[in-house]
């Protein structure tokens, strides 16, 4: 009987043991993966990432992350985005849950100050131990209030600032990171944006995308769906647009970066009137690799003294800031990356438009990497960059207003470009780009 005893009080205790052992190594694997995530958002030179507040329990933790944006532009204010949350540690999962609020400078929210809403951004999650695999879900609030916007003249100019009613019903966030591969989805189900001039209301907004790697090879793609835009302009008919699309597809190995975009626009009526649908497909490749990687990270590095020179207007200062990127800018032409339009479509009743269209652009980047930039001067370094271009697009419909701008007859179909050598031809019209580079004889 003792001996008995004796074991059962053994397996309790061993059972016990392992129980804590097992809820520590959840606790301790969730304490990792979260210190892992503020140090790689760190690595970034536009943010500062910092986790405080910790206070790590082999059943409940807790503390706080702040990622403040440092690459701030003259004139503009800093902001900080903070995230403080409480975890539960069981076995096999960590369960999760906080806030998250943008402070402005002056310490006002953006939730709550800046917008009414009834609350800060909200949010769960779960961490699963096993796995390895982090689901959280974010609810954005709702809102409704009046805010002044600047408007710019045809001149570009600002002028006086008008009054905007905002109305959003809020936005839901799914986010799932697991072997490295991270992937999102969004819902955002009405916007209403109002002034004394129009009225755009946004409906049925989802956003979905995925991103594995880092800044040096990786693939992602991302793809935006608005099903109903109506754009009613004061004493007008409304401009209902149904089926907007946006994809885009990135990848980056050792040698080279691709891209494809696509955008589509559904039907557009006006009263019942169908007037416009079309899309286009772009595909950029031949990118150099390393080219565009270090185009990134001079980019990184000298964004915030390219923005002052953009914002001070002065073209001196501009050249100057964006002196850094020319060297990678020229390893990127040497490249010789291409672009090609897949597919155009543009469909319009109403102006008796049925287009097609395809096309290529690219450059002949031979013997790009031995130039001198610092003793070539402007002109010369236009000349050899359009001498270099060569494309070709093909339009079948292209409608009667072009081909009139264009100086050309209503029955020259297809309409034909071609680019080569500096030289722009349109059906057998030839329009050099650059002066200097016609052959006199």
């Amino acid at each position: 009987m003792r001996k008995g005893l004796i074991a059962g009080a053994v397996v309790i205790v061993l059972a016990g043991g392992g129980y804590l052992g097992a809820q520590a190594y959840s606790s301790q694997r969730f304490d990792s993966e979260i210190e892992k995530l503020v140090t790689r958002l760190d690595a970034s030179p536009d943010w500062q990432v910092t986790r405080d507040d910790v206070d790590s329990g082999w059943f409940h933790s807790s503390g706080r992350i702040e990622a403040r944006y440092v690459a701030v532009a003259q004139n503009a204010d800093p902001v900080a985005v903070e995230v403080p949350y409480q975890a539960g540690h069981g076995l096999l999962e960590t369960t999760l849950n906080g806030e998250a609020q943008v402070r402005g400078s002056g310490g006002e929210t953006l939730f709550g100050d800046v917008l009414a809403s009834e609350g800060p951004m909200t949010w769960t999650g779960r961490f699963l131990t096993r796995e390895q695999k982090l689901e959280a879900h974010f609810m954005l609030p709702g809102f409704s209030q009046t805010v002044s916007v600047p408007t710019q003249d045809p001149a570009g100019e600002i002028t006086t600032a008008r009054d905007m009613q905002l109305d959003f019903d809020g936005m839901t966030l799914d986010l799932e990171q697991a072997d490295g591969k991270v992937t999102v989805q969004g819902d955002a189900p009405r916007l209403r944006m109002a002034d004394d001039q129009t009225d755009i209301l946004i409906e049925g907004t989802t956003l979905s995308g995925t991103f594995e790697g880092d800044d040096q090879a990786f693939k992602q793609a991302m793809s935006l769906n608005i099903p109903t835009t109506t754009v009613t302009p004061e004493g007008n008919p409304s401009v209902v647009t149904r089926d907007l699309r946006y994809a885009v597809e990135a990848n980056l190995d050792a040698e080279r970066l691709v891209m494809q975009l696509q955008a589509n626009v559904g039907e557009t009526q006006v009263q019942d009137q169908s007037i416009f649908d079309g899309g286009f497909a772009l595909t950029l490749d031949h990118v150099d690799g390393d080219a565009y990687r270090a185009l990134v990270a001079a980019l990184d590095e000298h964004l915030a003294d390219i923005q002052t020179a953009i914002d001070s207007e002065d073209d001196a200062r501009i050249r100057a800031a964006l002196q850094p990127l020319q060297p990678s800018i020229q390893a990127l032409l040497a490249g010789s990356p291409h672009l090609s339009l897949d597919s155009l479509t543009a469909n319009s009743p109403v102006l008796g438009m049925n287009m097609r269209g395809s096309g290529e652009l690219g450059v002949d980047g031979a013997g790009i990497e031995d130039w001198n930039l610092d003793t070539m001067a402007a002109d010369t370094l236009q000349r050899e960059v359009v001498r270099r271009l060569e494309g070709r697009l093909t339009l079948e419909g292209a409608p009667a207003l072009l081909m009139m701008f264009l100086g050309l007859p209503l029955t020259s179909d297809p309409l034909q470009l071609e680019l080569t050598d500096g030289v722009l031809d349109i059906n057998g019209q030839q329009i050099p780009l650059v002066p200097l580079l016609v052959d006199p004889g």
